[in-house]
């Protein structure tokens, strides 16, 4: 298709397509050097997925070495082993086996002839050092060394009854050895040779939550990796029982290794460099702005999308690791703290506030504000969706959020209002019996699990209703034109950049939308293919819109676009979070 250059004036709209609305080319200030890795602890199995046993598998290296993380996630060495696949297990009766697909140790595999038994005998005396301990314990069959509340200890053998352990230490007796009987403990943790029931260490901290730590052994200094449940790990990793349940095991690691392990599970890798910087700023701003959220569980993030994805070396290569490398250390900072960046996939063509989405005091959040957003379109993303509901259906969401006096069914649905990014912010519901209920977006998009905030409605009225028109405008002053297929304008550097379905145009009454020729206007003129209003068709309310994700911060998929334009990661950044610097912290 023909290209057309939209230079500088039109006769019916005085054009200035705000496609770089602060975001010109120019050189950034240099940003100073890093102030070094911090150390970050994700949590990988937790509450409801917490585990009974945990394998882990030397990838580069040999052996591990056991001990314990101090206040400031130091690891603190008690011992080590030169085997290379060791299970963390509870101290209790566990059985290895396959369980939910993969080979374990689970309390549910009691069939398994491989048994680790709660059952111990204690040799007299405490050791200085683990190496006394194993020493000690290794004249007997089945001796390990044991590090209990702060002391080491000799131990023999597990057995799976109390029966079978009084048996055994009845024999010893009879040797001139005598010993003292220990069970489960529900702070215990064994570290055993996978598949075997041979025990290498057991830990206790009798509930002071250090938990124990394990970490690969190195061989000539080489950066280690570890494989559990088949994904491939940097760091040490920590297994703790909190309030004696099962383990919450936890990867330590220096900040980089573990925004190396994000960036490529949020992006593709083949996307451009400066798009996979601005994640990298952006999820290693996000990992340090979250305080105190995961303190129950004794961790700074969690591994999955409830914070952001993180599944160890998983998907990570050269563009991502270079992209974490050449910002390493930078984070986005607001009025000196670090700013929670939050990010989602795309935004339909505006972002919005997370007052709106949310509900938070924006005061508190002055950088997460909504805009339109003139860059994704250039995505070519595929991002619009439909969501059907019957009155009677919608009805019946509305009490089951509390609206107890809705009737038998919705019979019409309405924009109460916009927000200043032209998302709806109110929505108005009207019953079989005439009654209005207005409401919040972000109740009816939780209610609705709707994919995006960028919303409007189709119905049969807007199918039998004329498209609204496009504002016509000049070009280099021909035959006035409507909408924007085709239509490409030059920027101050320039590129060539197309003209996307959200573009919009300075008036004398304000800003239009310039939409697509052709096309409909949605909620408010959001140019989604839909009325603001619908009465529904045949019962039916169809909700259409575009984008994916809460829509606040950055679009993963508008980074890409603007970085596809030449923009850098900093500009990428200081357009999606509203008045944000970047530097160290």
């Amino acid at each position: 298709m023909k290209r057309k250059f939209v230079q500088i004036a039109a006769l019916c709209l005085s054009v200035a397509l705000l496609l770089l609305s602060g975001g010109g080319k120019a050189a950034a200030s240099p940003l100073p050097s890093s102030s070094g890795d911090k150390i970050i602890r994700v949590g990988l199995h937790y509450g409801t997925g917490a585990m009974e046993g945990l394998n882990l598998l030397n990838d580069v290296g040999s052996g591990f070495r056991f001990g314990y993380y101090d206040s400031a996630n130091r690891f603190v060495e008690l011992g080590s082993t030169p085997q290379k696949s060791i299970s963390v297990v509870e101290t209790m009766n566990v059985y290895y086996g396959a369980y939910n697909g993969y080979a374990c140790y689970h309390t549910a595999l009691t069939a398994s002839a491989v048994a680790v038994g709660e059952y111990h005998l204690q040799l007299p005396g405490v050791y200085g050092t683990f190496a006394e301990a194993q020493a000690a314990a290794s004249a007997y069959p089945g001796g390990f060394p044991a590090y209990i509340g702060g002391a080491f200890y000799a131990r023999v053998g597990n057995y799976t009854t109390r029966d079978g352990a009084v048996a055994a230490q009845s024999n010893l007796a009879a040797q001139g050895v005598y010993t003292e009987l220990r069970g489960t403990s529900e702070y215990g943790v064994s570290v055993v040779i996978t598949g075997t029931n041979t025990i290498l260490f057991q830990y206790d901290d009798l509930g002071n939550g250090t938990g124990l730590g394990v970490e690969p052994t190195s061989l000539n200094g080489e950066k280690c990796t570890t494989w559990s449940k088949e994904r491939l790990y940097n760091g040490g990793f920590r297994f703790e029982r909190i309030k004696g349940g099962k383990l919450t095991v936890v990867n330590i690691l220096g900040l980089e290794d573990y925004v190396k392990g994000v960036v490529p599970n949020e992006m593709s890798n083949s996307w451009p460099l400066e798009a996979l910087k601005a994640q990298a700023v952006a999820a290693r701003s996000y990992a340090l702005s979250l305080g105190t959220k995961h303190s129950a569980h004794h961790f700074d993030i969690c591994f999955d999308v409830d914070c952001q994805a993180y599944y160890g070396r998983a998907k990570a290569g050269a563009n991502s690791d270079a992209a974490v490398d050449q910002t390493a250390g930078q984070v986005a900072i607001y009025n000196g703290k670090v700013a929670q960046t939050f990010y989602y996939s795309s935004n339909g063509g505006a972002s919005e506030s997370v007052s709106t989405v949310w509900g938070s005091n924006q005061a508190s959040y002055p950088y997460l504000v909504g805009k339109i957003d003139p860059y994704e379109a250039a995505a070519n993303l595929n991002n619009s969706w439909t969501y059907s509901i019957s009155g009677a259906s919608l009805a019946a969401k509305l009490r089951g959020i509390g609206y107890n006096s809705v009737g038998s069914s919705i019979t019409a649905i309405a924009v109460a209002s916009l927000t200043d990014s032209g998302n709806p912010k109110q929505i108005t519901f009207t019953d079989s019996s005439g009654k209005n209920f207005t409401i919040d977006s972000r109740y009816v998009v939780g209610m609705l699990s709707l994919r995006s905030y960028r919303y409007g409605f189709d119905s049969a009225a807007a199918q039998q209703q004329p498209s609204a028109a496009a504002p016509s405008f000049s070009v280099n002053g021909a035959t006035p034109v409507s909408g924007t297929d085709g239509l490409y304008a030059i920027d101050g550097s320039g590129n060539v950049v197309p003209v996307g379905a959200d573009a919009y145009v300075i008036t004398d009454s304000g800003t239009s939308l310039l939409g697509q020729s052709g096309g409909t206007t949605g909620a408010g003129g959001s140019g989604l293919g839909g009325l603001s209003s619908s009465t529904g068709q045949n019962g039916t309310f169809t909700f259409i819109g575009r984008g994916w994700g809460h829509n606040i911060g950055m679009s993963q998929f508008g980074a890409k676009a603007m970085a596809e334009q030449g923009h850098t990661y900093l500009q990428i950044l200081q357009f999606y979070y509203t008045g944000i610097t970047v530097g160290y912290m």
